[in-house]
């Protein structure tokens, strides 16, 4: 009897040892290989989602049966959207009336609590319900992550593991799964950036600086909280645990967290499978992570303490940072708004994930008084023309790999956001090192000067 028991114990002992060896090797590949997260997953450009497949972006959104807004709606007013949205659908409209006296008598959180408590649907109606806690969240952001943090709350269920069943008494961290109201919340930032971005790609210049700057500040908050949103449903595929925070009573599976700067962190405690089984998954490692959703910038990133946050020790660092580099001088050229998520250990400060999010500037922030300012619109055009036969640099077309029947677009920069940070290097290559250009003056309008020579 004693010798069995001191087998059962033996094998026992040896199980322990195979799954601490396996832990440990699991964090060693994971910092091995940490260089091949440095690649953006995950870019939203104008307000759709494009997933890195091998060599290209590829958009995973297409909205369909979208209705249309009126020219004079204000896309900063969400109760004038989303009225516009329900036109001529009775159960919208009853809805909207009760949602919109709701915010008048008890507060914008009371009506995001009373849209996300309830279960999902899958009509119009929800749609509309969750397009106005897309334009709660946006207008409220500059006040500060409350609003934030209590969404959040709603996009995460209990995880009862294989067995599927409640525990009686709870024992350990409590776990949790996000569920189908991120995607939704994702739906609404997507019709919101596609009426934004019709309605500022229309807009005349606004004298008003306050008025102008009201808009710029709609535009960036609805953009940021796209990419908070849209990490959460990228990167957060695994159990969550429930924690609280120093200076809080309350516990949180994610809490939102101004920064100093425009910059939002998102800290969470994350359980990854290191055993799979099959469908049975054995978990027995986390990982302290922060989302960090930088704030955006025009023509330039707000990269100055990314290295405060993950260490130079590491390879894979120093490749953010490069990858970074080509796209803030991509931004600078075609006058993008740009920012960029950070997902990163904060124990070991390895990174875990990037993405970014790149929108079109329009005329409507013409901010320094231009008398003719070049947008994204005006930049994609003049460095097709400038490239193209008989253009100003149509001689070097072939070196920096612009071809001019497959010409850039609005439509297409997504997808081909690689190949254009390749173009912008070789212009640089080329025509900077080569021939003494300042490579920004490629995006400008050159059309009444003689197209530049190659020497001999």
């Amino acid at each position: 009897m004693k010798l069995e028991y001191k087998k059962r114990i033996y094998w026992l002992l040896r199980f322990i040892l195979i799954v601490c060896v396996v832990n440990v090797l699991t964090g060693m590949y994971e910092v091995f290989t940490s260089n091949y997260n440095v690649t953006a997953n995950q870019i939203i450009w104008r307000g759709a989602r494009y997933n890195w497949d091998e060599n290209r972006y590829r958009k995973i959104d297409e909205l369909e049966n979208l209705s249309e807004l009126p020219k004079d709606c204000d896309i900063r007013d969400i109760w004038e959207v989303a009225s516009c949205y329900a036109k001529d659908d009775a159960e919208c409209e009853s809805r909207l009336r009760e949602l919109e006296k709701m915010y008048n008598d008890q507060g914008e959180k009371k009506v995001i609590e009373n849209i996300l408590e309830h279960d999902l649907g899958d009509d119009k109606k929800t749609r509309m319900e969750y397009l106005i806690v897309a334009g709660i969240l946006t207008k409220d952001l500059d006040k500060g992550t409350e609003l934030l943090n209590t969404a959040l709350d709603y996009c995460f269920d209990r995880d009862f593991g294989v067995l599927g069943y409640k525990r009686y008494i709870d024992i350990g961290d409590k776990l949790y799964r996000k569920n189908e109201k991120v995607e939704e919340i994702i739906k609404a930032f997507e019709i919101l950036s596609k009426y934004t971005v019709d309605y500022m790609s229309s807009a005349e210049k606004i004298l008003d600086k306050d008025r102008r700057d009201t808009y710029i500040r709609h535009y960036f908050s609805m953009i940021q909280l796209f990419q908070i949103f849209s990490g959460i449903e990228y990167f957060d595929n695994n159990l969550i645990s429930e924690k609280s925070y120093i200076g809080s009573n309350k516990r949180y599976i994610i809490r939102a967290v101004r920064g100093d700067g425009k910059d939002i962190s998102l800290y969470y405690t994350m359980y990854k499978p290191f055993i799979k089984l099959g469908n049975v998954n054995i978990y027995g490692r986390y990982k302290n992570l922060n989302m960090r959703v930088y704030g955006l910038m025009i023509g330039s990133l707000d990269d100055r303490d990314v290295t405060d946050y993950i260490s130079l020790k590491y390879l894979s660092t120093l490749t953010f940072i490069r990858r970074l580099n080509h796209l803030e001088a991509t931004s600078d050229i075609f006058e993008l708004c740009a920012a960029y998520t950070l997902v990163y250990d904060t124990d070991i400060h390895l990174i875990e994930g990037t993405a970014y999010a790149i929108y079109p500037t329009y005329k409507i922030f013409d901010y320094i008084g231009y008398k003719d300012m070049v947008d994204t619109k005006d930049a994609i055009r003049n460095f097709n023309a400038n490239f193209s036969k008989g253009g100003y640099f149509g001689e070097f077309a072939n070196e920096v790999g612009y071809d001019e029947n497959n010409p850039i677009t609005e439509e297409n920069f997504g997808e081909r956001l690689v190949e254009i940070f390749d173009m912008r290097y070789r212009c640089y290559e080329v025509l900077g090192e080569e021939y003494g250009y300042d490579i920004d003056c490629i995006t400008l309008d050159l059309s009444g000067k003689e197209p530049l020579k190659r020497e001999d």
